[in-house]
């Protein structure tokens, strides 16, 4: 596994713990969704890169 992989994969765990915490703050709900979305982004951007590879 790719370290950048690992990487992504823990922003997007810690994406959905602020996304689903107790509070309801607006910032920290928008905060989540917002790395969960940059994470997202980033492993498709990496699995595309290496379908274009082979």
């Amino acid at each position: 596994m790719d370290k950048q992989y690992a990487f992504a994969v823990i922003l997007i765990i810690l994406g959905v713990g602020l996304s689903q915490s107790g509070d309801s703050d607006p910032f920290l709900s928008g905060l989540g969704i917002g790395i969960v979305a940059m994470g997202s982004i980033w492993v498709a951007i990496r699995l595309i890169k290496e379908i274009k590879k082979k």
